[in-house]
């Protein structure tokens, strides 16, 4: 018959398996802090803020143009993400800072982020290490400012607020990623221990034969374990040994 899952079932469960339970969470927990510790390098984060904006003739069409400007940051984010801006800033970080990153490697790690009706973005860089990250960050600005002028002829840009060194890093994240080894540990174990329990074909209690599969129990045996008395072990000694038998010499 299918057994349910109830709260009984659980008891069972943690009261027969718990230390399969204890030891896989452990495991669990003790492969999460080695992986977040000494195995996923941590990734530091820098950004710098942006404000681009362009003058406009009339007060009649300041409205206009903020609109203008905040439906450009579209595109702005684009040129960033572009080797339009990164090729120069590679460059830069090479002659300037001593920082060598390929191209790939900073298209990875730039992201831009806005808010809804701001003409105010941000240039977001994850590093590996913290000092790089906002290095990187405000060269990138720089030669964003630099190049969109060129570019989309833009009469203003201002670096509202420059990048600084990140003091901690924001991946990986330790005591989520041990909490999380902790939990699937757990579950684990569950998942073995209900196995065990709901793949068992053998009767564990008089209780399922009677109120499972509806039998009559017509009475108990108990198993009397055999102890040998003092009467036994003296017939024992008593009983003639059995000749052993003459050896065959071969001629």
């Amino acid at each position: 018959m299918e057994q349910i899952i109830t709260f009984d079932f659980m008891v069972k469960l943690v009261r027969h398996y718990w230390k399969v339970l204890l030891s896989l969470t452990l495991l669990g927990g003790l492969i999460a802090t080695v992986v977040t510790l000494w195995v996923v390098k941590p990734q530091y984060q820098a950004n710098v803020q942006i404000l681009v904006n362009r003058k406009h003739s009339s007060a009649g069409t300041d409205l206009t143009g903020q609109q203008a400007d905040v439906q450009m940051i579209t595109t702005y984010k684009e040129l960033i993400t572009n080797s339009v801006v990164l090729k120069p800033a590679r460059q830069d970080l090479m002659d300037e800072h001593g920082l060598r990153r390929s191209v790939n490697t900073l298209k990875q790690a730039v992201s831009v982020t806005s808010t809804a009706n701001s003409q105010v973005f941000s240039i977001v860089v994850r590093d590996h290490n913290a000092s790089a990250s906002a290095v990187i960050a405000n060269q990138i600005a720089t030669t964003f400012k630099s190049q969109v002028k060129q570019i989309i002829k833009v009469n203003n840009v201002t670096i509202v607020a420059p990048a600084e060194t990140p003091d901690a890093p924001v991946s990986p994240k330790k005591m989520i990623n041990i909490l999380l080894g902790l939990v699937m540990g757990l579950l684990l174990g569950l998942v073995y221990a209900s196995v065990r329990i709901l793949t068992n074909r053998r009767v564990q209690t008089l209780e399922f034969l009677t109120d499972d599969l509806q039998l009559t129990s017509l009475g108990l045996v108990n198993h009397q374990p055999v102890v040998a008395t003092k009467t036994d072990n003296l017939a024992a000694k008593q009983r003639p040994q059995t000749a052993a038998k003459p050896a065959i010499k071969r001629v």
